[in-house]
C-alpha cells in the first residue's frame, strides 16, 4: 500500500506548539516581573503573582513533557528537500535547546524557591493553580536562581532565532516550512 507523506503537523502537535509558545513568550518576557512584584506590592499580592508564575511554569513543564512524548510517537513531517544541511542541523539543535529550556526552566525555578523563601518567608505560601501548595525544593547548593535567570535570557534568544528562521523560510526561501505548523 502506498502512503502519502504528511506535509503538516497534526492538530495535537500544533495546539501544543502554539499554547506552549504563548505561555513561554509571556513567561520569558514577563515572568521575572511577576515573581518580583515590586516594592509597593503587598505580600499577599506577591504570593498571588509568584503563584501565577509557578502555575504557568508547571503547566509549561507538563505540556512540554506531553509534547515531547507526542513527538516521539508521531514524528514530524519531513523537512523540505531544499533545506541546507546546516539549516537542518541548526533546526534540530534549536529544538533540543527549546525542550531543554521548557523542562529545565521550571526545574531551576523550583530549585530556586528555597532561596526566595529564606529572603521572603511569605513565598512559602506559593501554590500551583491555587490548589497545591508548592513543595519546597531541597537546597542542593546550586546557583538555581542564576541558572533560571540565564535560562530566561537564553529563552529570549531562542524565541528570536525561531521566529527569524520561520520568517526567513516563509519570505526568502518560500519553501512552505511555516505552513507545517500553521493551523490555517
Amino acid at each position: 500500500m502506498h502512503t502519502i507523506a504528511r506535509s503538516r503537523y497534526d492538530l495535537v502537535a500544533m495546539t501544543l506548539h502554539w499554547v506552549i509558545a504563548v505561555m513561554l513568550i509571556f513567561m520569558v518576557f514577563f515572568g521575572g516581573d511577576l515573581m518580583r512584584g515590586g516594592t509597593d506590592v503587598s505580600a499577599e499580592r506577591k504570593v498571588f503573582l509568584a503563584s501565577l508564575h509557578v502555575s504557568f511554569g508547571t503547566i509549561i513543564l507538563l505540556l512540554s513533557v506531553f509534547r515531547l512524548a507526542w513527538r516521539l510517537i508521531n514524528p514530524p513531517p519531513p523537512l523540505p528537500a531544499t533545506m541546507a544541511r546546516w539549516e537542518v542541523a541548526l533546526g534540530k539543535a534549536t529544538h533540543l535547546a527549546f525542550y531543554a529550556m521548557m523542562t529545565g526552566m521550571p526545574v531551576t525555578g523550583w530549585l530556586s524557591l528555597p532561596s526566595h523563601v529564606a529572603r521572603h518567608p511569605y513565598y512559602a505560601e506559593t501554590s500551583i493553580v491555587g490548589l497545591i501548595l508548592t513543595p519546597l525544593a531541597p537546597d542542593l547548593g546550586l546557583p538555581a536562581g542564576r541558572l533560571h535567570s540565564l535560562g530566561a535570557k537564553l529563552g529570549m534568544v531562542l524565541i528570536g532565532l525561531h521566529v527569524l528562521a520561520a520568517l526567513k523560510h516563509q519570505f526568502f526561501d518560500r519553501n512552505g516550512l511555516l505552513r507545517r505548523m500553521s493551523p490555517l
